[in-house]
């Protein structure tokens, strides 16, 4: 039976139809994810209203008149998507798509906000004014750019009419309110947990994630028009059920971020003489004052609320990318994969940095992967988020500076490789060729390419210059003192389980056999990666995988080996870290993976479609998947009560999650302000970090080792348990073990306690 002519279809998640009118005459409003592609007169009139009322608003809030949530809110919308939009209409940048016009919004907003920062950082103090980061600075000076961005899209773009785009439609299935509620659900899960104690409101959480997972390969409930809007919900609600645990800041390296952060608003001036790698990163020090300052919002809350709601981009535009180059049911399941990897919600919710910097990261691909637009604007957005990353994270930039060249490499030597190679493998004859000295400016011979060799050559300088002369060149002296270590002890110790942390990991004993199992279903998913790969370079015909995608996967692939044989180089990351970053390009060819092995099974066995969940290649790998999920969010653990890792689930175990009595004694004993060394275990070692990183020392295994007049921090565990974590670092491996704390506390005095911290001094 045929649609009706006044039925609205599916959209998705940011979706919209290219006409303002259905076919009844019904008009619709404009979709506020696509305003770039709205007529000017329109554009002006919404963007000063919104102005206005955030003006207003924040006015009010000032003199004492407060409407909850509404300056948060809208300061948040104002300087996280206005000033990309504004950037896109002076690009003439049009009929994008609202998922890649948000994408680009976002990171537009970001690169303006921090190079705002910077721009007023080192011109106040020219001028006589001192504090450039305080609100009554930063607000009148992000008005004024906000302006000037609006005379500037106004001119550049006044010739455009605007597009015919209507408001964003419901589809009319269950799945939009269901995935809508699931971030909602991990902020009611959470909230259960810190106050009571209770995780069951999670555990259904994890359970729905999971159910929606299984879904997507039966095509049962989740249309492919929601996928933008599962991946995204499901990201942001694994997010927020880690990040909003406690009331305060969690993990590892986001205290001395915090720090970092203080160190800027109390003063309202980023000192960028400071020597730490982290001082020179923008992506903390400039754009966490800036959000704090415009929204009212703690720093705390801007890591724990705000942070999340920018990092759930990255699947959406990992999505994206995979989409436009295969299909939407391998995007998902490909996004699915990447997200299911506990390092996405644990260890990146303590790294504000490199959450950014992946944004930027993403977005290059976006570009890459987009023949359609001219070189100039091409150039614009390379330039634009290549410098953001390398001002965001130190890690992530050198990373994907060192996989340029190789891919480069790759896509130069492919044209050049023997015709019996090439036959056997398509995916490289069908290669474009390159110019190595191709001017950016040029007209390309056959399409418009982003591998050459001018963009490597400016992404380094960048580099070397940014790193070299802000924070003491720290982050210069990190990566040096690290290739010094790799190269003197390469042959040497290559596959060394103690030094390449990534062996190590693969022949240590599991602590028990469900543990096991979780590492083989780990290693199975890199088999799938390799396997992916090889498919894709067989059969490049069908994958349609962009060539310079593939080479930057290649070279990507090389990095998860190098973790695993190169002494030093997975742990200056962390193996779990290595591996997350590699999968921006590697997920979806696992997908690919999956779907080559089961075809060539259900070829060879044919009774294998019988089998439960393996009626399609789709049912088995999101069937995979989910017990991939599963494994990685501790949900299978918890349940059989066998050592559990989740941070969310598992209330009981030591953990880096602080409650708010050892915050209390770590502000008391640093209110004192006194300069003695401060001991403390491996685990209360990062709460204190973000007080004062340069007075702390870890408890060495001997008692008799503690320097005299110093102070000696314990936390609730350390109370509760009377026993310290020590940790023992033997060439790039960590081993921790706990002891009794009686020993470190003999003649010593006890000058605080409050039945959560106590500190002892001698």
């Amino acid at each position: 039976m045929s649609t009706p002519p006044t039925r609205l279809r599916f959209t998705g998640f940011l979706r919209a139809y290219s006409t303002s009118e259905t076919r009844d005459g019904t008009t619709h409003l404009p979709n506020p994810f696509q305003m770039n592609d709205w007529d000017n007169k329109r554009f002006f009139w919404v963007f000063q209203a919104f102005q206005v009322s955030l003006i207003a608003v924040v006015c009010l809030d000032l003199i004492g008149y407060q409407i909850p949530i509404a300056r948060e809110v809208l300061a948040f919308l104002y300087i996280t998507l206005l000033p990309g939009i504004l950037v896109l209409k002076a690009l003439r940048l049009h009929d994008l798509g609202a998922v890649e016009t948000t994408l680009y919004s976002v990171g537009l907003s970001l690169a303006v906000l921090m190079f705002t920062g910077l721009a007023a950082n080192m011109l106040y103090p020219l001028l006589g004014y001192t504090r450039p980061f305080s609100f009554e600075a930063l607000f009148p000076t992000l008005i004024a750019v906000m302006q000037a961005l609006l005379f500037l899209a106004l001119t550049r773009d006044q010739e455009y009419s605007g597009s015919s785009i209507i408001v964003l439609e419901i589809p009319p299935a269950p799945a939009v309110p269901f995935l809508l509620l699931l971030p909602f659900f991990a902020i009611i899960g959470t909230y259960v947990r810190n106050e009571y104690h209770m995780v069951t409101f999670l555990f259904l959480l994890l359970i729905l994630i999971a159910l929606v997972g299984l879904a997507s390969g039966f095509d049962r409930f989740i249309p492919p028009s929601c996928y933008p809007l599962a991946v995204y919900s499901i990201a942001l609600a694994l997010l927020y059920h880690t990040s909003l645990i406690s009331g305060y800041i969690w993990g590892y390296d986001i205290h001395h971020e915090l720090h970092l952060v203080n160190s800027v608003l109390r003063p309202a001036l980023w000192d960028m003489s400071i020597p730490y790698n982290t001082n020179g990163m923008l992506s903390v020090v400039a754009l966490v004052p800036i959000y704090s300052l415009i929204t009212g919002m703690d720093p705390v809350w801007v890591f724990k609320i705000i942070y999340p709601l920018l990092f759930a981009l990255v699947p959406l535009g990992i999505y994206h990318a995979v989409e436009k180059q295969t299909n939407a049911k391998i995007a998902f399941l490909a996004t699915f994969f990447f997200v299911s990897f506990f390092t996405f919600y644990t260890e990146m919710i303590s790294l504000a940095r490199q959450q950014i910097a992946e944004i930027f990261l993403v977005l290059t691909i976006i570009v890459m992967i987009d023949k359609s637009m001219d070189r100039a604007r091409r150039v614009f957005l390379l330039g634009t988020f290549g410098f953001s990353m390398i001002v965001s994270h130190y890690g992530l930039s050198y990373i994907y500076l060192f996989s340029l060249i190789p891919a480069w490499l790759l896509l130069i030597l492919s044209e050049r490789l023997p015709t019996s190679i090439r036959e056997k493998f398509p995916g490289i004859a069908n290669t474009p060729k390159y110019d190595l000295l191709e001017r950016w400016g040029a007209a390309s011979k056959t399409q418009i390419q982003t591998l050459v060799l001018p963009y490597i050559l400016v992404f380094a300088v960048l580099t070397y210059v940014w790193y070299s002369t802000v924070a003491g060149g720290a982050a210069l002296a990190t990566i040096t003192g690290i290739a010094d270590k790799i190269i003197s002890t390469l042959f040497a110790e290559a596959f060394s389980p103690k030094a390449a942390q990534g062996m190590h990991i693969l022949t240590s004993q599991s602590a028990t056999p469900l543990h096991s199992l979780a590492k083989i279903v780990h290693v199975a998913t890199q088999g799938l990666i390799c396997v992916g790969l090889l498919a894709t370079l067989l059969k490049r015909e069908r994958w349609r995988i962009e060539p310079e995608y593939l080479a930057m996967s290649i070279a990507f692939l090389t990095l998860n080996l190098a973790g695993i044989a190169v002494p030093f180089f997975a742990s200056s990351l962390n193996t779990s870290r290595l591996y997350h970053i590699t999968l921006i390009f590697l997920t979806p060819f696992a997908i690919i993976g999956g779907i080559a092995l089961y075809e060539a099974v259900a070829e060879r066995i044919h009774l294998a479609k019988a089998a439960p969940f393996m009626g399609t290649a789709y049912q088995a790998l999101s069937a995979f998947f989910v017990l991939f999920f599963l494994f990685n969010t501790g949900l299978i653990y918890q349940i059989m009560d066998d050592q559990p890792t989740s941070m969310a689930l598992e209330t009981t175990g030591d953990k880096p999650v602080f409650n708010g009595r050892e915050l209390e004694g770590a502000e008391w004993l640093l209110s004192t302000g006194n300069r003695r060394p401060i001991y403390v275990d491996g685990t209360r070692w990062w709460l204190l970090l973000g007080f004062d990183p340069d007075h702390q020392r870890y408890l060495p295994m001997d008692a008799a080792l503690i320097e005299p007049n110093s102070y000696l921090y314990f936390g609730t565990y350390n109370v509760v348990r009377e026993s310290v974590r020590i940790e023992v670092t033997e060439h790039a491996v960590t081993v921790a073990g706990y002891t009794s704390a009686k020993k470190f506390t003999e003649n010593r005095d006890k000058i605080y306690d409050n039945a959560g911290s106590a500190i002892y001094y001698r």
